[in-house]
């Protein structure tokens, strides 16, 4: 047996630096086609779900988030098994650090607040390089539901993301993970199936900060 045929195959979006555009926006994010994220799907394998638009203020984060698929629960006990949103930002970008530092941070929102947690950070750190969790009540999420949809408006405030400085540096690593219950995530420039994604952040994307009045 070849050594080769126990290496997990790479998909091609592995190969390349992901680099995406996240606009300014002074007020409440519209899903708007300018904001709208490019999908990485087909690179990724996966067939898309769902749409993610995110711009930027030196205020906070915003995303918007379309799921085209009813939504069902937000997981018990392992919200990746439900219907949930993994958000991954690095405010510095450190492509060349393999392990989470102080500038990463990461959230899960469910649609669901009834039933376990609306928004929490999640970062999870393995050596004193860290910072203290943001309180759940900064996080701010809006869901709206429909038959055989739903979607989820974000907003995560600047006292929420540590070290968020926009002007002065103006790019974030960035992923997400758009879990569902009956069926394969979602992903944005790396895929849970190759990678543990909360704990490698050389493997995120690059949103970069356009500043573009409006």
């Amino acid at each position: 047996m070849s050594f080769f045929e126990d290496v997990p195959s790479l998909s091609p979006v592995q190969f390349f630096g992901l680099t995406a555009d996240c606009l300014f926006s002074k007020g409440p994010l519209k899903p708007e086609k300018r904001f709208l994220l490019p999908s990485t799907a087909e690179l990724l394998g996966e067939e898309p779900f769902a749409e993610v638009y995110a711009s930027w203020h030196p205020e906070r984060l915003s995303f918007h988030i379309n799921v085209s698929v009813p939504f069902q629960k937000s997981g018990d006990g392992d919200f990746r098994k439900g219907d949930t949103v993994e958000i991954f930002i690095d405010t510095r970008d450190l492509k060349s650090k393999g392990i989470i530092s102080r500038s990463c941070n990461c959230y899960v929102f469910s649609a669901a607040p009834w039933q376990n947690f609306c928004g929490r950070e999640v970062t999870r750190f393995r050596n004193d390089d860290m910072h203290c969790l943001c309180h759940p009540e900064d996080l701010q999420v809006t869901p709206k539901f429909y038959p055989d949809s739903y979607s989820l408006a974000i907003e995560i405030p600047a006292q929420a993301i540590h070290g968020f400085d926009p002007m002065g540096f103006p790019r974030l690593g960035f992923t997400y993970i758009i879990n569902r219950t009956d069926g394969p995530p979602q992903h944005f420039a790396v895929s849970s199936d190759e990678y543990a994604v909360e704990q490698h952040p050389a493997t995120w994307g690059t949103l970069r900060l356009i500043k573009e009045e409006e």
